[in-house]
This record gives structure tokens, C-alpha cells and sequence, in this order.
């Protein structure tokens, strides 16, 4: 029995195929013959140097601008978009815990998770899985210096009670936004706030407050809490105002171990 013979594609190596003729190079699956000769005409044809052709050429350049503008809108009105900030007893993960965190629907609902006291102690592991698997579920996640603190810290204590950090995301950090498009004396988000709409209505971070809340003040746990959701709702402010600085679709989805 003679085998079929099978040689490789000639035009980019896409398959293997069985040629009808002796001559045939190009598979059929892929429609290679007109990519052949397409890219052919492409190299013979001549190169145009006229006014007409320039026009049309910078015409294009617009037409693909409206077009990138036209899907960024519609990116935003058919997407979930949250705002997350965290409060900790300590700026590193590995001596301090999640005393509470907001995320704040894009003009919705702002949902708290806290921590909770087993054996007499404060512990955050239930908060911090619940905070990745609710942020799991949102298109986009909005923060202010989130890529250095926020998400590094949720993970952190997430792998310190062996569950797994967040698996999938799409972040965007405002912080960065604020730093490289505009020109402030200070990339703090009250500094921005007070620009943007000349007063802000963030809270103070009182030390001592942070401790008794550690402690099992509940005054001081519902003014952190309250300073937090007051965060959230001013990122979302300053998130309206900075969206036109921001390509939604060139926003990368994060995965654990890669990246798309």
C-alpha cells in the first residue's frame, strides 16, 4: 500500500497536508495560495507618493482612533467595575492582617468585609478569601497604588493561610494614571481629589484609632471602616474624571503564572 505523501505548507509552515498536483505548495484548509499572493501584489506594487495618498493615509489614522474611542465606551457601559481599598494593622503582610476592606459597584453598592475574632482573637483569613473570590467576579478592578500595596498584601495573606491568591484579574491603579498624566505636587489621593474638585472628603488616618480597633473598639472599627468606604467612593470620583487618560481594552488579564 503506497502512503500519501505530506509536505509541509510553503507559506508559513501553518500544517501538513497530502498535495492533489506534484506542484501544489499551499494547503487548502488555510487558504494559503491567496495569503501568498496577496503578500506578493503587496511587494510588487509601487510605492504611492502623492497628496491624495497621504490623506487617505492620516484619514485612517482617525477612523482607527474613533474606532479604538467607540469600543472604549462600550467596553465601560458592558463591563463590572469595582473599587477596592484595604486598611491594615501594618503596611507589610507578613507582621500585620486586614482589619477591613471596601468594593464599591461602579455607581452601586459598597460591600464591606471585616475581620473576625476566633478564640478571643482577631483573624482575617475568612475576609481575605472572601475578598478574592468577590473580586474574582468583577471585568475590572479599580484601586490608588493597588499594584505596590493592596493586591501584593491580599495575596500575601491569602498564601500565609495557604489558599491560593487571586487567580484571575484585570487591574487598573489610578495612582499611575494620576502620576504620569497629570503634574501634582503630590500623587496622594487627597492631593488629587482636592485638584480635581477642589476638597476631598477622606477621613484622617489616626494611629491610635488603627490600635484600639485592633484592640476591640468598636468606635474606632466603625471610623476605619467608614474612612474606608469613603475611599472607594472618592476613587470612583476621580476614576470619572481620569477615564479618557485609560485604554479599557489595553488593560492586561492577570492570571496566577501568566498573563494575557
Amino acid at each position: 500500500m503506497v502512503v500519501p505523501l505530506q509536505i509541509w505548507c510553503n507559506f508559513d509552515r501553518c500544517c501538513e497536508f497530502t498535495p492533489e498536483t506534484i506542484n501544489r505548495k499551499y494547503c487548502a484548509e488555510h487558504g494559503c495560495a491567496k495569503k501568498a499572493e496577496n503578500s506578493r501584489r503587496r511587494l510588487q506594487s509601487p510605492l504611492i507618493s502623492s497628496e491624495e495618498s497621504w490623506r487617505l493615509q492620516e484619514n485612517r489614522k482617525l477612523d482607527r482612533l474613533l474606532v479604538s474611542q467607540n469600543k472604549n465606551r462600550w467596553i465601560e457601559e458592558n463591563s463590572n467595575i469595582c473599587f477596592f481599598d484595604i486598611e491594615t494593622t501594618n503596611l507589610s503582610a507578613s507582621i500585620g492582617m486586614m482589619i477591613c476592606a471596601c468594593v464599591k459597584d461602579k455607581d452601586g453598592e459598597t460591600y464591606t468585609f471585616k475581620m473576625s475574632k476566633e478564640n478571643g482573637l482577631f483573624n482575617d483569613h475568612k475576609a481575605v478569601v472572601e475578598i478574592r473570590d468577590f473580586l474574582e467576579s468583577y471585568d475590572y478592578v479599580v484601586t490608588y497604588y493597588g499594584t505596590r500595596f493592596d493586591i501584593p498584601y491580599l495575596n500575601t495573606r491569602l498564601i500565609m493561610y495557604g489558599e491560593r491568591p487571586l487567580q484571575r484579574l484585570r487591574h487598573i491603579d489610578l495612582y499611575f494614571t494620576a502620576k504620569f498624566k497629570l503634574k501634582l505636587h503630590s500623587n496622594k489621593l487627597a492631593v488629587v481629589c482636592e485638584t480635581l474638585f477642589g476638597d476631598t472628603e477622606k477621613t484622617r488616618v489616626i494611629g491610635n484609632t488603627w490600635n484600639q480597633a485592633l484592640m476591640g473598639d468598636k468606635q474606632s472599627m466603625d471610623y476605619i471602616v467608614e474612612h474606608c468606604q469613603i475611599d472607594v467612593a472618592e476613587l470612583e470620583k476621580v476614576y470619572d474624571e481620569l477615564k479618557g487618560f485609560i485604554n479599557l481594552s489595553a488593560v492586561r488579564w492577570r492570571v496566577f503564572g501568566g498573563s494575557y
